[in-house]
């Protein structure tokens, strides 16, 4: 057999577990026991009676001394009633092994040594050598290392006459014939035996506990202590699970991990200790554990007190760290809120840009249209100084023929001519006036050759003027054609066209009646006209 795969950290974590749920082994052990009870309350034949004491006497044995000497005892009484010799010798050799738990070594010499071994039968002289053999392993525990010369010598017989009849593939021979050679320093041999013996045994059970403590006995001798301190943990499991408080495997794992400096574990274990030793109630156990226990307990107790003045310094670094995370966390949310409002006023200067872009790009929008507005009127007037020049040009030439006419007739003594050449008949004016509108008309057209498409959008589709291609505007439109060229006033457009005030006014309301949009915003609708300011 080799060893097991789990690391003994891991094992110590199954211990640790299993120390938690030991009241619930207890529990089912206690349940066991109390069916025993019930049959024992329920029984009145004593054969039946007396095995029922013996059983409960097993039980009892190493879970708590005072009751298995109280079955052991009732038992023996039995026994002596039936007047069955086996059974009287039964009951003793068990006295003597309870006595001895309990660290009363004379009292169970005295018992054992009235019994006369000459008579037992095979099974119990085995019995009789193991409940020596445990007085002497007892007693010499107790004296720690004190007067034991004699008790050992006494132990090596002992331990020899019982291996000496002890059956060859029994569990009883491996354990004590590889402790005589642990004792003779005969390891490997000692190995051999105890390992092939692990594949007989149960676990949780009094003998894999009694098995893998004489293992870890073994690995001390061998100084190894890892694996000392493995079947000491196999060992301390193997007894919570059976509910075992008769226990060395768990005290002895506390003194190792305490020099191995698991102050914390160490204190937990021997406190399980005692807490089994006190439930178990044997002096042996109590006196062994009170002689570590002090030493373990105020380790533990400065250990704590040095975890505590370490947890004190930790607090108070914490603390400082925590006061400067604080004051960083002040300093950072003062930040944030700084940024915060910086960038509340950043959005407000950047939304005032914004306006401000928006009113710069409406006034340069406006400029531009001014710009276009200057330009269009700049064009106007080269268009209508064009026409001035050139209706100018026609006067003065028409005035120099008329002049140098005039002369001629003078010298000639023409005067009739001159007279009837200056009287204006209403035709020649018509005609001049015509000529008039005819310039203004060609001059204003050619500036705003869409005036009438333009006027006509503003107009209902039934009341829109005709389209022609010869350059002349009706009265109405040469009214609106001046309003657009800026020529408001009725009384500056009536002394232009040669009309009477009333026509104007006619004209001007008679068009506005036409509009889609018969309000005042009409004329300046018409104003726009050519502009590049889209109409609406």
């Amino acid at each position: 057999m080799v060893l097991s795969q789990k690391p003994v950290d891991q094992l110590l974590v199954e211990l640790d577990n299993s120390i938690a749920k030991e009241k619930i082994y207890t529990h089912q052990k206690q349940i066991k026991i109390n069916s025993l009870l019930k049959q024992v309350l329920l029984t009145k034949d004593n054969s039946k009676l007396y095995h029922l004491y013996k059983d409960l006497s097993k039980q009892y044995e190493v879970f708590v001394a005072d009751s298995a000497q109280l079955y052991t005892v009732k038992a023996l009484e039995i026994a002596n009633k039936l007047n069955d010799q086996s059974f009287v010798i039964d009951s003793n050799i068990q006295l003597a092994r309870i006595k001895a738990k309990a660290g009363m070594f004379p009292f169970s010499l005295d018992i054992l040594n009235n019994i006369n071994k000459n008579k037992l039968q095979h099974q119990q002289l085995i019995d009789y050598y193991k409940a020596y053999l445990e007085v002497y392993i007892y007693w010499v525990e107790y004296q720690d290392g004190r007067e034991v010369n004699e008790l050992l010598k006494n132990k090596s017989i002992v331990q020899d006459s019982l291996i000496n009849i002890l059956p060859k593939d029994s569990y009883e021979y491996a354990i004590n014939y590889s402790v005589k050679y642990i004792e003779l320093k005969d390891f490997n041999k000692a190995e051999n035996i105890l390992l092939e013996a692990t594949d007989t045994v149960k676990p949780d059970t009094r003998e894999f506990s009694i098995l893998n403590s004489i293992l870890a006995y073994l690995y001390q001798e061998k100084n190894d202590r890892e694996k000392e301190k493995y079947y000491l943990v196999k060992s301390a499991i193997s007894d919570i699970h059976a509910a075992v408080k008769e226990n060395i495997s768990l005290r002895t794992l506390a003194i190792l991990l305490f020099d191995d400096g698991d102050i914390e574990r160490a204190n937990l274990y021997i406190k399980q200790s005692l807490e089994d030793a006190n439930f178990y109630n044997a002096r042996l156990r109590n006196i062994q554990i009170a002689r570590v226990l002090p030493i373990i307990d105020k380790a533990y107790q400065l250990d704590k007190e040095k975890q505590q003045k370490k947890l004190r310094l930790l607090l108070i670094v914490v603390s400082v760290l925590s006061l400067i995370l604080l004051i960083a966390i002040i300093f950072v949310i003062n930040q944030i809120q700084k940024v915060s409002k910086a960038k509340k006023e950043l959005t407000e200067i950047n939304s005032k840009l914004n306006d401000l872009n928006t009113e710069l790009q409406k006034a340069n929008d406006r400029q531009a249209l001014t710009n276009r507005s200057l330009a269009e009127a700049n064009h106007i007037k080269e268009e209508y100084i064009k026409s001035f020049l050139e209706i100018c040009t026609e006067y003065i030439d028409r005035l120099e023929n008329f002049k140098n006419i005039v002369n001629r007739k003078i010298k000639t003594g023409q005067t009739a001519d001159i007279i009837k050449m200056t009287t204006t008949s209403a035709q020649d004016s018509s005609k001049e006036l015509k000529e008039l509108y005819n310039n203004f008309d060609k001059a204003f057209l050619k500036i705003y050759p869409d005036f009438v498409e333009e006027i006509n959008k503003l107009l209902r589709p039934e009341e829109q003027y005709p389209i022609n291609n010869d350059q002349n505007l009706n009265q109405e439109l040469r009214v609106f054609a001046l309003i657009r060229l800026g020529v408001t006033n009725n009384n500056q457009i009536a002394t232009f066209l040669h009309y009477t005030l009333r026509t104007i006014y006619n004209y001007r309301s008679k068009v506005k009646s036409k509009a889609i949009h018969p309000d005042d915003n009409f004329e300046q609708m018409v104003q726009r006209i050519g502009t590049s300011e889209l109409l609406t």
